[in-house]
């Protein structure tokens, strides 16, 4: 491994991120929860969003699928060199300042998931948002040897790549509405 993150600033055009929450808003929204090596739960101290999932082949956000795959094997090949073969759903997150969304410094692997063959291998978050249309809502990560540039990452179709053991955080959003797209990329267990 290179490095435990890496980004592609401003990789996504507004009108692209745009076309993005408009059909996640389209979608059922449901309450955030937590993940955990037993299942799911809900816990609002810990995590407060709402969340529209969109499995692969779904005819309006194909094309987000096939972008981020070609992406993630380029960031891939030149930081992590972990083994990834599938990306099966996005997680189109919605931040609101309304009751201080957030998620807490957490991690986004399951070591006893149930499944006998795949782990999350990497993970991947798209900053959807027009940055001077909400506050707070800074990803940040915790013990990594150099820290991404929070105004670098803010900007609107930012596309960042970490191994998903990588603990992180989404802050409070204290003003407006943060949207962003979080996916994993799957790959053999790891050993």
């Amino acid at each position: 491994m290179k490095g435990e993150w890496c980004y592609f600033k401003a990789h996504l055009p507004a009108d692209y991120c745009e076309r993005i929450i408009e059909v996640a808003l389209s979608r059922p929204a449901q309450e955030a929860q937590i993940g955990t090596d037993t299942g799911v739960k809900s816990d609002t101290s810990f995590r407060r969003s709402s969340l529209r999932f969109v499995n692969r082949n779904d005819a309006e956000l194909d094309y987000v699928f096939d972008e981020l795959w070609k992406l993630a094997l380029r960031a891939n090949q030149e930081w992590f060199d972990v083994h990834i073969s599938k990306l099966d759903y996005l997680q189109i997150a919605e931040y609101d300042s309304a009751y201080a969304g957030e998620y807490k410094t957490h991690h986004d692997i399951f070591y006893m998931n149930g499944d006998p063959y795949y782990h999350r291998k990497l993970s991947c978050i798209i900053q959807l948002s027009d940055p001077s249309t909400y506050t707070g809502g800074d990803l940040t990560f915790e013990h990594v040897s150099a820290y991404p540039d929070p105004v670098e990452l803010r900007q609107q179709g930012t596309v960042i790549f970490f191994p998903s053991f990588v603990r992180h955080a989404a802050l409070p959003v204290t003003t407006g509405k943060r949207y962003s797209v979080a996916s994993w990329f799957d790959g053999p267990k790891w050993r």
